[in-house]
């Protein structure tokens, strides 16, 4: 890859030289990626566009969009091995890997920090100025259950490093709420104040020749769309946010983008109350304009609730382990969530016929109910697609190792380890695990040493990296022993 970098005259040091066209390749890429439900992958993606064209706001505006999608759909963290590929010795390349981490993460502070930290060692604080309402939005979520003057003074150093005066202040106002005596903090707050005035009323630009009404009508619009499109925000915040989104609704009850706004304001309040609300408008949503994403929607609500119940059951369950009632009662509601996801996502694959993503998370289901055959036919579908192909692969090769067809088993196995790649590598040791499970059945069944040995070093290369992965010890005893009865 040709990195956007050459040397100046002096041939002293390194300078960055920004490449849309390269940028574009990936965030084409991208696209393909979200219009194929792949966020993580288009993420992975819009970091790549970023080391090229690191200042693009729009290139951050969809990556953020796109992160908040893959967050609602409940995303999960991005390993070193997801974000080694990004990894470089420029700022601009630690940019980007410390960008990604947070979108992959958007409710981890320390990750949104760190991103503000980056951008200001890439010299590029109208970056950090992009993510500073984000940022901040979150910190306040964090400082009012935990509060922790230490990370608010932090916060409030980059926020002046980047230019984000408003939110420099607002986590000024914050730690001396902590600690009123700090009389050099109460100092800096004075000066804050007076570069966030030059800031609002435009004498930092244009020759000071801005408009004070103008400007501050401009802060507040911003401040309202940054709310909006916040993921978690403040308390005044979520209520400024239900309000506006309620009275949206109200007065376009029929469009679409009302009733989603609407209820993702009623969601975000964690409330059991506003959560029934959403519930009920997504379904009169669904009846009244026959979209069946809002159908979907009210069936993911449902699906919430009932595993908040079986997540304190089983909470119950650890905690007592000799109660047999409670393991039972966790077991019982176990069962029914997964009835209930089945029911609700045969129905959106008769909605969504080609939506592959959809057949895998059915045929995920169905295995846990124990329905392999069905779950085979779905994960068969599933494994067309590129971007399901290893997870598809590994659970389809899960379901032939239950019903003992063990040299099926091998095959998707092998076939999900070929597959491999840097948005997928987290799942490596697990397919190397269950591969090593069927290669043992079979050495057993067909009395193969060749198979024993097979997943013997297997097993050997699993205990290398890793000795306290899941019960690996005992594993490479119970192998050693098979080795030498079937040699």
């Amino acid at each position: 890859m040709i990195l956007p970098w050459k040397k100046n005259e002096g041939d002293k040091k390194a300078v960055f030289v920004p490449s849309p066209e390269k940028a574009r390749l990936f965030l084409e890429r991208a696209d393909k990626a979200i219009a194929q439900s792949g966020f993580e992958v288009a993420l992975f993606y819009f970091a790549n566009a970023l080391k090229f064209d690191p200042a693009s706001v729009p290139t951050l505006d969809s990556m953020w969009a796109c992160a908040k999608q893959n967050h609602q759909g409940g995303g999960k963290p991005a390993t070193g091995a997801e974000v080694k590929p990004l990894e470089g010795p420029s700022a601009v390349d630690r940019l980007a890997v410390a960008t990604l981490l947070w979108m992959r993460d958007l409710n981890n502070h320390e990750r949104s920090l760190d991103m503000l930290g980056a951008s200001i060692k890439a010299e590029l604080p109208a970056v950090g100025a992009w993510a500073a309402p984000k940022v901040f939005n979150l910190l306040s979520v964090v400082m009012r259950d935990k509060p922790n003057r230490k990370v608010v003074l932090r916060a409030k150093d980059l926020f002046v490093e980047v230019g984000a005066w408003e939110e420099a202040k607002l986590c000024i106002e914050k730690a001396l709420e902590m600690d009123p005596s700090d009389t050099k903090l109460e100092r800096e707050f004075k000066q804050i104040l007076a570069n966030r005035a030059m800031v609002a009323s435009g004498f930092d630009r244009d020759g000071g020749r801005g408009n004070f009404r103008d400007n501050v009508k401009d802060l507040d619009k911003q401040r309202s769309l940054e709310e909006q499109d916040a993921i978690t925000g403040s308390v005044g915040a979520e209520e400024r946010n239900l309000e506006r989104a309620k009275a949206d609704y109200e007065a376009n009850p029929r469009s679409p983008d009302a009733v989603q706004k609407y209820c993702l304001a009623l969601k975000r309040t964690g409330t059991p109350e506003h959560e029934a609300a959403a519930f009920k408008v997504y379904l009169a949503a669904y009846e009244a304009l026959k979209e069946y994403r809002f159908r979907m929607a009210a069936g993911d609500i449902k699906i919430g609730r009932a595993q908040r119940h079986l997540a304190a059951a089983e909470d119950a369950a650890t905690k007592a382990p000799t109660d047999a009632t409670a393991r039972a009662n966790a077991d019982r509601l176990r069962k029914a969530v997964l009835e209930l996801q089945a029911t609700e996502f045969r129905e959106r694959v008769q909605n969504y016929p080609s939506d592959r993503s959809m057949k895998a998370e059915l045929g995920r289901i169905l295995f846990e109910l124990g329905n392999f055959e069905e779950a085979m036919g779905c994960l068969q579908v599933a494994k067309e697609e590129p971007k399901m192909r290893v997870s598809a692969a590994h659970m389809l090769g899960r379901c032939f190792a239950a019903s003992d067809w063990h040299a099926e088993a091998v095959g998707e196995f092998k076939e999900a380890l070929a597959a491999l790649d840097v948005t997928s590598a987290a799942r490596e040791q697990d397919i190397r695990y269950d591969l090593m499970l069927s290669l043992t059945e079979l050495a057993k069944l067909e009395r193969s040493a060749q198979h024993a040995r097979d997943a013997a070093d297997i097993c050997s290369a699993i205990l290398r990296k890793d000795i306290n992965f899941r019960d690996i010890r005992q594993r490479r005893k119970d192998l050693d022993a098979l080795v030498k009865e079937l040699s």
